[in-house]
């Protein structure tokens, strides 16, 4: 039988955003349109027939034109709307590779302004893309391959063997890193590798515990089990994570902690159910 990918067969998309790398969403395609379109519409005044650009946006794009899409300075369009109509089709249309050509294009032209720049990067953050803007100067992805395989593999290993705790809690995981949850991130993700040790390690209740009784068993090396230990021990000691907030402080837990927590933890799941 071909292979129906886990989403397909549960109806579910387990697999948050900042790990999809290659991918763009048409919610970030429809954000970096809006936010170049007002800036196009801030540097732009109206004649009797049609919209032009000011002297310092003319030639951001004259740039765009020349040096970006490689046409001819004698075919230029100054006018704003036959300018913002061909930038439309092209973000919706374009590749990942050219459309980031494009956002980087923009925030590292010195004619763009602050607000534009600080709009596009706003862009990719609120829509959890697995790529942020750094230094107004280039894309990068903030996920890495092998932490999206973890996690897909994780999931397709707990489900494989009727793993289910551990299978709720990594996919409770990735909805809060979508959610941008991050202290929720890494609490479901520790609770889904405690889940899964306690399962296999009878009349055990904490990880912990587990983890000793796995590592006697000769199922896990000692060096493993006490990176995870002191794992555990983070995610126990961080206010906000595994307890409840201490007065009105956040957790002090971002984006980068939960992703490695979440690669980390799936990896160390599909470990335990290989081991055990």
């Amino acid at each position: 039988m071909p292979y129906v990918p886990f989403s397909q067969r549960t109806e579910l998309e387990p697999i948050p955003p900042q790990l999809k790398l290659g991918e763009v969403s048409a919610e970030l395609r429809h954000l970096l349109y809006y936010y170049i379109s007002l800036e196009i519409d801030r540097e732009s005044y109206a004649t009797f027939d049609a919209s032009i650009f000011n002297d310092e946006w003319r030639r951001v794009a004259m740039d765009l034109h020349v040096l970006f899409f490689g046409r001819s300075p004698n075919k230029f369009n100054g006018r704003a709307y036959e300018n913002k109509q061909c930038l439309d089709v092209f973000i919706q249309r374009a590749s990942i590779g050219k459309l980031f050509n494009l956002v980087e294009f923009f925030v590292r032209h010195r004619g763009c302004s602050g607000e534009l720049k600080r709009e596009l990067a706003y862009a990719f953050v609120t829509t959890r893309s697995a790529y942020r803007i750094f230094d107004n100067k280039y894309i990068s992805a903030i996920g890495t391959e092998e932490q999206a395989a973890a996690f897909e593999r994780a999931i397709a290993d707990a489900e494989a063997t009727n793993a289910t705790a551990a299978r709720k809690q990594l996919i409770a995981a990735g909805v809060a890193l979508r959610n941008a949850d991050w202290a929720g991130c890494v609490r479901e993700s520790i609770h889904a590798v405690e889940a899964m040790a306690v399962g296999l390690a009878a009349d055990t209740d904490t990880l912990g515990a587990a983890l000793k009784v796995l590592e006697q068993r000769g199922h896990l090396h000692g060096s493993l089990k006490a990176a995870f230990g002191s794992l555990y021990g983070y995610s126990s000691n961080e206010e906000g994570v595994r307890h409840a907030l201490v007065f009105d402080d956040e957790a002090q837990v971002d984006e980068a902690d939960a992703l490695f927590m979440l690669g980390a933890c799936a990896s160390f799941v599909s470990y335990l159910l290989a081991r055990g």
